[in-house]
């Protein structure tokens, strides 16, 4: 059992994630995402196809820039705030409660739409 939480895992931000706009704050709960190598991880973590879940937070009018995903799959969890998400030019509406998957070679961006902070969960695993 991996037991781990926000008081054994130091928070990191990131500029402009992939071309965006603003400040993003990670938090690496499990696994390891390689691309983003500037953030601590833990890639011992999974026997399976899992590569990581993090907790993201970006400010209002922040926005992950547009990219794809090779040989994987990406769920975003909104879990406070709203946003709007593009996938392959596909547009749709996020609020609280809501989840996105994108799939392999999808490319896909988000943006931070409410006047709160958006709070996203994120998991993302290899294809088969």
């Amino acid at each position: 059992m991996i037991k781990r939480g926000r008081k054994e895992v130091k928070q990191t931000f990131v500029d402009n994630n992939f071309g965006g706009k603003g400040r993003m704050y990670i938090t690496q709960l499990m696994g390891k995402d390689a691309a983003l190598p500037q953030v601590e991880g833990f890639p011992d973590d999974f026997e399976s196809s899992l590569h990581f879940f993090h907790e993201l937070i970006l400010e209002p009018g922040g926005k992950i820039g547009e990219h794809t995903h090779r040989g994987c799959e990406e769920i975003y969890y909104i879990a406070e705030g709203a946003g709007e998400m593009t996938v392959d030019g596909e547009v749709v509406e996020l609020e609280t409660g809501d989840a996105v998957l994108t799939g392999n070679n999808c490319t896909h961006s988000f943006v931070a739409t409410s006047e709160v902070p958006v709070k996203i969960y994120t998991i993302e695993a290899g294809v088969k």
